[in-house]
């Protein structure tokens, strides 16, 4: 057993600075799990600093401007164009919010008034009447109470978990008043000072965090910044795209809360699989509400389904392409293990954190044989090939 350990850390571990680099990501965990409320001002703005460099880099390369004032334009158009959602959009999300959870508190009120025009008694009676149009023996195994109970025990359970989830995830992330003003006042100006002063940090972090071998963090760093940018650029102008189209089409086809709806179906873009299930409930349930069981809903879906189809086969591929290359099992695992750790926001994060984590293991310096490293810097060599082979194919 002795032996087996070791013979895993001569291979992972012997290279000089692979010992130093996973205490270094160690002790970020502890920080970032332990210490958020103390460290999330820094966490939040080396998250959007992040985010930015690349038009810091832009405007540097292509203007042939300095760092400060690549980084003043920066800040300038990005606090612009917050201040510019929080005026212009957010009210009108919020607005059609409360309107929903207003809607929500009269159905659970005309529940315990009028049964013969409450949401449950509408639902049931039209269920009913869909199971009465199929073949026997189906209509003879339900009768209309049974139907009557189910739906009153599926809004109950519905309305349950959904208030438990406001209540214990997002109310505890958002509610906080003092907590927000601290970070629109202390987060910007951590992210200007971060983009301002990046060399200075970078030689700072490699001088006293990795001081015996910096060739190791910049050596990974490049491979695995490349792939977590270009998912990140992605993944935001692709919540983009989907917030505007669903809104215009839930807009023009007269669906109620139309704003909140495609806010929703842009968020559910971050959560692969489980975000698409999870938003299609209201999006069904709302025309459903609204129009009743005709003809205008099924119409209403279709377009949907044709706008997630388009999303699912032309859209994603075409922003991300290789950038995030994750399958189900991984995706799936990711959401659950980062939600259980850090709740809401673990969710939200959890793609960027299995890519990362996913590019640390692939990248991760071995050391088995010299034939061995030998093939792996063939591979290299032979995968840097070929991105540049598709990069010149994509330009002609």
């Amino acid at each position: 057993m002795i032996k087996l350990f070791k013979g895993w850390y001569s291979r992972h571990f012997s290279e000089p600075g692979t010992i130093e680099f996973a205490f270094v990501l160690l002790a970020a965990f502890v920080v970032v799990y332990y210490f958020m409320w103390l460290v999330g001002p820094l966490v939040v703005a080396l998250c959007i600093a992040y985010c930015l460099d690349w038009l810091v880099r832009l405007l540097i390369n292509k203007f042939k401007l300095k760092r400060m004032p690549a980084s003043i334009i920066t800040m300038v158009l990005f606090v612009g164009l917050s201040i510019g959602i929080i005026v212009f959009i957010v009210p009108k999300i919020v607005q059609q919010a409360n309107q929903f959870y207003t809607s929500l508190q009269q159905i659970s009120l005309s529940a315990q008034g009028d049964r013969k025009n409450d949401f449950d008694t509408i639902i049931s009676t039209r269920t009913y009447e869909f199971i009465e149009s199929l073949p026997d023996p189906i209509p003879s195994m339900f009768s209309q109470d049974e139907v009557d109970q189910y739906v009153l025990q599926a809004r109950a359970s519905i309305l349950a978990n959904t208030t438990s989830f406001i209540r214990n995830q997002v109310m505890p992330s958002v509610v906080n008043a003092m907590t927000w003003l601290m970070y629109m006042i202390i987060v910007p100006i951590f992210t200007f000072l971060m983009l301002a002063n990046k060399e200075t940090l970078q030689k700072r972090f490699k001088d006293y965090i990795l001081p015996t071998n910096q060739d190791i963090i910049g050596q990974f760093w490049k491979r695995i910044n490349g792939q977590l940018e270009a998912y990140i650029r992605g993944k935001v102008l692709h919540i983009i795209i989907i917030t505007i189209v669903n809104t215009l089409a839930f807009m023009l086809l007269g669906v109620n809360y139309a704003f909140l709806l495609g806010f929703g179906v842009g968020l559910s873009v971050i959560i692969p699989y489980v975000g698409a299930a999870l938003i299609t409930i209201p999006v069904v349930l709302i025309p459903v509400f609204q129009f009743g069981f005709c003809t205008y809903v099924i119409w209403i879906l279709v377009v949907y389904l044709i706008i997630q189809l388009l999303d699912g086969n032309v859209l994603t591929p075409f922003l991300f392409s290789k950038a995030m290359n994750l399958d189900a099992f991984s995706i799936l695992s990711a959401i659950l293990i980062f939600g259980g750790l850090w709740g809401f926001w673990g969710v939200f994060f959890s793609i960027p954190l299995a890519t990362f984590i996913g590019s640390m293991v692939k990248y991760w310096p071995i050391k088995d044989k010299e034939g061995a490293e030998k093939d792996n810097s063939n591979e290299d060599k032979a995968e840097d090939v070929a991105k540049q082979e598709a990069i010149s194919s994509s330009k002609d």
